[in-house]
């Protein structure tokens, strides 16, 4: 995917839940409004990828505060408060039952499949925050091993192969898919030669693929995680052998 592809899904309010996942690495929906004015209601949270917004707090006299909803994950509703008091009732988390993980595919080091359109890339982070740790030290490690940079230098990829900052950042993609894949992850590009990021995953194809935007064209040079994350996807099962 490419990253205007990304762009389009995050503008457009894309962004699905999976079911099996650890609702704390997803990204909660804001709170619900706040006090309403006195005789009118208060601002209802409007949910995001994951967890439904929490309700919000009690509403002016005579006011009703509805809890968040889920965004595009079927989120719970906040508990209504009324009046001049009472508890807000959290809205609770949900996944979509249309973006399966966990089933076919390998476990261990793949390469991506090619020739995944736009829309079988199933579901999304709701932002580039979410992440996973583990995955971004383990593409600095990789970053840094091939380079022999430290994380977060400066660090030039001139002596890569090609004739532009394009070409040299291609070859570096190159060389950080293979050196993660030799440490046991699923790693590689959308479209190999083409996209600008690497998609790493450490579940298999059928997990969630991570990506990373590593090369600065404008160098070249490294980009360091946390700035290189962008967020992850889920593509369908049938793509992964």
């Amino acid at each position: 995917m490419t990253r205007a592809a990304w762009a389009s899904l995050v503008v457009l309010g894309i962004a699905f839940g999976c079911s099996g996942d650890d609702g704390a690495d997803g990204v909660a929906g804001p709170d619900g409004g706040k006090a309403g004015a006195d005789g009118s209601a208060g601002l209802a949270g409007s949910g995001g990828g994951w967890p439904g917004g929490s309700g919000g707090s009690s509403g002016g006299t005579g006011g009703t505060t509805s809890g968040g909803t889920g965004g595009t994950v079927s989120g719970g509703t906040g508990g209504a408060v009324s009046g001049g008091g009472g508890t807000p009732t959290g809205g609770s988390g949900g996944v979509d039952a249309g973006c399966p993980l966990g089933t076919g595919g390998s476990g261990g080091p793949c390469e991506f499949p090619q020739g995944v359109p736009d829309p079988d890339f199933i579901c999304s982070a709701a932002s580039y925050q979410d992440t996973d740790p583990s995955v971004d030290a383990a593409v600095n490690a990789a970053m840094a091993k091939l380079t022999g940079c430290g994380v977060m230098s400066d660090c030039d990829l001139s002596s890569y192969a090609g004739a532009t900052a394009g070409d040299k950042c291609q070859s570096f993609f190159a060389a950080v898919t293979q050196e993660l894949r030799a440490q046991g992850y699923c790693a590689g590009q959308h479209a190999v030669g083409s996209t600008d990021e690497i998609a790493v995953s450490k579940t298999g194809c059928v997990g969630k693929w991570y990506g990373y935007h590593v090369c600065f064209y404008g160098g070249p040079k490294v980009v360091w995680n946390p700035g290189a994350r962008r967020g992850w996807w889920v593509i369908k099962p049938s793509y992964c052998k």
